[in-house]
């Protein structure tokens, strides 16, 4: 059994080494001015930190998804191997379960604050800002 989940590792491994692109030598682009709140010129303010806490945010959402999804396979893949062996029929069904759970509370919490926005006109909810020195939250 193992000899088998082992060989579908290595088999999934190997097809993503080839699908996944290699490193590519990127063309010299001229540099231009940063622009936004995030910098002043060239050089980065304290509001860098929230663009950077923001794209990690968003990361982190897409991130949440392919692990739920992978952690899904994962247990089809073990329940479906199990051979009616019921610890690992058990294991299998646990893995499923708290994927959905992982999935589900992490998709409600995202449409909990846009319906808190959207119902309060509230839209600072959904922004994170670091107030500048001398102003009041």
């Amino acid at each position: 059994m193992k000899k088998i989940f082992s060989r579908l590792q290595l088999a999934v491994l190997s097809t993503l080494w080839l699908v996944l692109p290699s490193s590519v030598s990127a063309q010299m682009v001229v540099p231009e001015t940063w622009s936004g709140d995030c910098v002043e010129g060239n050089v980065a303010t304290i509001q860098g930190l929230r663009c950077m806490i923001a794209n990690i945010l968003s990361v982190a959402i897409t991130a949440i998804g392919f692990a739920g999804f992978v952690m899904l396979l994962v247990g089809s893949f073990r329940y479906l191997f199990s051979g009616g062996n019921s610890k690992g029929t058990e294991t299998a069904k646990n893995t499923i379960t708290f994927a959905v759970i992982g999935l589900v509370v992490a998709l409600s919490s995202f449409v909990i604050l846009n319906l808190i926005a959207e119902f309060t006109g509230v839209k600072t909810i959904l922004e994170f800002v670091i107030p500048e020195a001398g102003t009041s939250i």
